[in-house]
């Protein structure tokens, strides 16, 4: 069995240690009120809640059994089948993504979307993941070789659906330079001979509540990239939530106007010179292929073989299993509370009953 931990092995040993940590400490409070004869009970709920804790911890270190690798020899003018590339996929997920100014009056996500299917088709068998942001950025996907399961999470990627109505003020392009570069230290010491891949996804947008701030990723831990574009400069109103059949748009807080965003090109350059990658504008049924670094023999690691065999390639993901096993854990405790609860209440109601009838 192998380890792919989505943070560094450290922090997650440190969240499993405050984990135990704290667990026990209310194991202790719990039976010092537990009445004689509830013991088992409470220590076997205790168990249950805490064994479901350290699962979740021990999926994000995504364990897995390791594959025959695959046997097919890199060419120099071909990127059909990748094995030795971690592809960092950083997607704009702010209001903005909603505007319909992409290609026949689509949202710019839907040109995200086909981009980012149409890389994987290039880069088939490289390690996939997937950075958000709008005011803040989290990973939400970490680097994996699940490219089944990264397909269907990529149909349903969107805006975020949760989003105040001060939104717009506080959308960060350059929120997410610190995870990125965080999870580009991980993916160099977790696979020394890949390279690193980072392709940019957004508009450009920066709320009137942000200060701005360079892209600030060491150039040294990625080989290549770009930055895509989406919308148009006039660009529209951002769509916020649909009531009685009507679509809804957000408002500036302080006079209620309907706020309108457009394709910020200066700041994506910007974005982009940083990186030291190309930006490019992209447009409805364009073809991927322009945005495509070359995968040659000068790309690939100087200590990789070029027909040699990636043992990453067809290795079976196991997080699930523990993230499953947990989620059923978490049902039975949810049941339990919920069942205890409406115990209690009956039991408040009937005392309630007796008093009013004496």
């Amino acid at each position: 069995m192998t380890f792919l931990p989505v943070l560094p092995a450290g922090v997650l040993a440190l969240f499993i240690g405050i984990i135990v940590v704290v667990r026990v400490a209310n194991l202790y409070r719990l039976l010092t009120r537990t009445a004689p004869g509830r013991y088992r009970y409470v220590v076997l709920r205790w168990s249950g809640l805490t064994f479901a804790a350290l699962l979740l911890a021990l999926a994000a270190f995504c364990p897995g059994l390791p594959g025959d690798g695959d046997q097919r020899p890199a060419t120099a003018e071909s990127a059909e089948y990748v094995s030795d590339i971690n592809l960092f996929l950083v997607v704009d997920r702010s209001v903005t993504s909603r505007i319909p100014d992409y290609g026949d009056g689509e949202p710019r996500m839907a040109g995200i979307r086909d981009d980012i299917a149409a890389l994987l088709e290039e880069y088939r068998g490289a390690r996939v993941g997937l950075i958000g942001f709008a005011t803040e950025a989290s990973v939400n996907w970490p680097l994996s070789q699940d490219e089944w399961s990264f397909q269907a999470y990529l149909k349903s990627l969107s805006a975020y659906a949760l989003t105040p109505y001060d939104a717009f003020s506080f959308i960060d392009p350059t929120a997410a330079a610190g995870v990125l570069s965080q999870q580009l230290e991980v993916a160099k010491a977790n696979y020394p001979k890949a390279k690193n891949l980072v392709f940019y996804f957004g508009d450009g947008a920066a709320g009137t509540e942000v200060e701005p701030r360079p892209f600030d990723v060491p150039t040294d831990l990625f080989a290549g990239g770009a930055v895509l574009g989406y919308g148009t400069v006039a660009g529209g109103p951002i769509p916020h939530s649909f009531a009685n059949g009507r679509k809804n748009y957000l408002g500036d807080p302080a006079t209620g106007a309907i706020v309108r965003s457009g394709l910020d090109e200066p700041r994506l350059r910007s974005i982009a010179e940083a990186m030291d990658v190309p930006y490019f504008r992209r447009e409805a049924r364009q073809s991927i292929t322009p945005v495509l670094p070359a995968v040659n023999s000068s790309f690939m690691s100087d200590t990789t073989e070029p027909t040699g065999s990636d043992p990453l390639i067809g290795r079976t993901e196991l997080y699930w299993v523990f993230a499953l096993i947990a989620a059923g854990l978490l049902l039975v405790e949810a049941i339990l509370t919920v069942r205890e609860y409406r115990r209690n209440r009956m039991s408040r109601t009937d005392f309630t009953a007796r008093d009013a009838l004496r």
